[in-house]
């Protein structure tokens, strides 16, 4: 596959230079698989060759390869030349190849310290016993790794010396500047955490209950598009083009069926079920779900499949549109794909991520005399507290509620 990105075979040889000579082939197929043009494979083909040159120059053997001569050949690269963006990229992703392949040794993971046992008991606990999704794992580790770093320096967890103070200065430090729902995502994740720390005994006092509490936040109403505002965004999808076609198929699933983003993102090629009409979703706690394949959802996903999805080795059904033709990362590309949306509609909505036409369908649902448990089952509430928010919006049925005033008449 070389010569896809080196035409000319009289100057293959330069690239073979080295120790990483002998696998310079192999990577190229690898770019070449992840759907990389001639030009920008030509430019990490050459980059690969500068580093082999650079380690045969310092009788550095490829299976002593390691991140510190990474590290050195671009320091020095840089000072010569200009710095360009993902030139690191490209190597941590051969460094991956070549570990993948059993070419070079994968470094020994170094024994954790305190602080490092207890994050991958925190993990253990979040993944096998809370069944968290993976973003939300990630979440939650990353604020007990704020908040331990804030409060212990030398890694070792000193927990027990911990007090009700010490929870409340993080929070009112950390939560200053963040908006309420930011404030609310770090002070349940605290509250994790502390709880994690009393059931294993590392604590004495249950300092969940010393978190302070993020006031406000059930009191708006849900922020939703009307639905005429729903089909223009839908309708400014160019699908002429692959990326219209990929992009028009998620907004279909955002607004038809209710989906989260992260859950768009995650759907497998498997979890179309097409003799049944069916799509298997993979939402919180790793619950699964059955939802019924809508027709014009069916057929935006076909037209996806058929002729804009990228060949590629990954399952996920939504792919990069861009190479390296990976599956899309998570619930914050499809979020960027709203946002885009939005704006070649012109629409100026005060909530502009994927949830926008989750909350549109409930809304929606809610004014066609859908009650509130069947809006909950269609978008998987496992609480019926979480669908009274939409009660709000329905003022005609509140109107009837609401006790007549003796001053005036409603």
């Amino acid at each position: 596959m070389l010569v896809r990105f080196e035409p000319k075979s009289e100057k293959l040889r330069r690239f073979l230079i080295g120790p990483l000579g002998p696998h310079i082939e192999g990577f190229a197929t690898l770019l070449s698989q992840q759907g990389y043009s001639p030009a920008i494979g030509r430019r990490k083909i050459w980059l690969l060759a500068n580093l082999s040159r650079w380690l045969e120059r310092r009788h550095i053997r490829l299976k002593c390869l390691e991140e510190r001569h990474i590290d050195a050949f671009l320091q020095e690269r840089w000072k010569r030349v200009s710095k360009r963006r993902g030139e690191a990229t490209t190597i941590t992703v051969l460094l991956h190849y070549l570990r993948a392949s059993h070419i070079i040794r994968t470094p020994a993971p170094a024994p954790p310290n305190g602080i490092g046992l207890v994050e991958q008991e925190y993990k253990s606990f979040l993944t096998q016993e809370r069944a968290l999704a993976q973003s939300s794992v990630n979440l939650y580790l990353r604020i007990a790794r704020r908040f331990v770093s804030h409060h212990f320096r030398g890694g070792k967890l000193q927990s027990n010396t911990l007090v009700a103070k010490d929870v409340i200065d993080f929070v009112l430090y950390h939560t200053t500047q963040r908006g309420r729902c930011s404030a609310k995502s770090m002070t349940t994740g605290l509250r994790s955490f502390l709880g994690f720390l009393l059931q294993q005994g590392r604590t004495m006092t249950n300092l969940a209950a010393a978190v302070p509490t993020v006031s406000g936040l059930h009191q708006s109403e849900p922020r939703f598009l009307e639905a005429h505002q729903t089909e223009k965004v839908l309708g400014c999808c160019d699908r002429r083009t692959k990326t219209g076609k990929r992009d028009y198929a998620i907004l279909l699933l955002l607004a038809r069926l209710g989906l989260r983003g992260g859950e768009v993102a995650k759907l497998a090629l498997a979890d179309i079920v097409w003799p049944a009409g069916e799509l298997l979703i993979r939402g919180k706690g790793a619950r699964m779900d059955k939802l019924p394949l809508l027709q014009d959802v069916g057929q935006a996903l076909a037209d996806y499949l058929q002729k804009a999805r990228p060949h590629c080795s990954s399952r996920q059904v939504f792919i990069r549109s861009q190479a390296p033709y990976t599956g899309i990362r998570g619930a914050s590309t499809v979020g960027s794909i709203v946002l885009r949306a939005l704006a070649r509609a012109q629409i100026h909505s005060p909530h502009r991520g994927a949830h926008v036409f989750r909350h549109s369908l409930a809304t929606k649902m809610l004014g066609h005399g859908a009650s509130l448990v069947q809006i909950g089952q269609v978008l998987r509430h496992q609480s019926v507290q979480t669908t009274e928010v939409y009660a709000k919006v329905d003022l005609t049925a509140l109107r009837r509620l609401a006790l007549p005033w003796q001053g005036g008449a409603l």
